[in-house]
């Protein structure tokens, strides 16, 4: 299974989880045509991808939803809570139900609810039928709860939120109420939150580790790195592998493919930023 990121930040998310026969996205918070175009630089064209899962409602992660799965006749597979936040879709609909696995070709799913101020936020797992090889995404984690590390354990490959840097936040330009609403429970993941989860899932087979929905005002690539490999590094060789597959996605451009198989393995918009 290999994950590439059309592009993830407050402005617009979108994963690809290509499992060979299947390819699903998780989000599409981008319009048609920026979809269209990032698929493009990733070599894959729009009617090979099987289905879209989204995590939750919010414009960043479900803006172009209906509409890409209208004119490429995508199944939207979400939760109910996320389905009911959404306008009504003249698309096919698969709901999900968390703690109850679904299929797509040849991809079992599940998912985890997540707290955020969203209606039914998700982490996801998705798992190769064929090969047991295991992703998973877990974007906008308020906080994490008791089960969410359960929950993404003996993964390949992890997708996770690490959207800023404490410091930098709270001496930034956001006005003070979106400050609480960032560090707040229902908010966003911090570097260190985003580190110290990854350390509680780390085994040996994690192989990749990629940061998503970095904040370009409150973060960088290279501190995100910085910090996920510190805290990595406590794990010993529990995370050895991991640490050499860490790497943060960016707002404006795909990155990908990472494949939890062999680490990271990357073909457009490559950043190197390993330590």
């Amino acid at each position: 299974m290999r994950v590439s990121v059309l592009g993830s930040g407050s402005r617009g998310n979108s994963i690809l989880v290509d499992a060979g026969g299947t390819r699903i996205l998780v989000d599409v918070g981008f319009g048609v045509r920026t979809i269209a175009s990032r698929l493009a630089q990733l070599g894959c064209a729009p009617e090979s991808i099987d289905a879209v899962v989204l995590t939750h409602e919010h414009v960043d992660h479900a803006q172009g939803a209906l509409a890409a799965c209208a004119r490429w006749q995508w199944p939207l597979y979400a939760t109910e809570g996320t389905l009911a936040a959404l306008p009504n879709a003249l698309v096919p609909v698969r709901m999900i139900t968390h703690g109850k696995p679904w299929s797509v070709g040849d991809v079992r799913g599940a998912s985890c609810q997540v707290p955020h101020d969203a209606a039914d936020c998700a982490a996801l797992v998705f798992e190769h039928l064929r090969t047991g090889e295991r992703v998973g995404v877990a974007l906008d984690v308020g906080h994490v709860p008791e089960q969410l590390p359960g929950f993404l354990s003996r993964l390949d490959l992890l997708v996770v939120e690490s959207n800023h840097d404490c410091a930098q936040l709270q001496a930034g330009p956001y006005p003070w109420s979106l400050k609480q609403r960032i560090l707040g429970a229902q908010g966003h993941l911090s570097n260190d939150d985003a580190a110290a989860l990854v350390a509680a899932c780390a085994h040996r087979g994690l192989r990749a580790v990629v940061l998503a929905h970095l904040s370009e005002t409150n973060n960088s690539p290279s501190l995100a790195v910085s910090t996920m490999d510190k805290v990595l590094r406590g794990c010993g060789a529990r995370a050895t592998a991991a640490r050499r597959g860490i790497v943060a996605a960016v707002q404006r451009q795909p990155i990908g493919p990472v494949s939890g198989r062999m680490g990271r393995a990357f073909g457009v918009g490559q950043l190197e930023l390993s330590l």
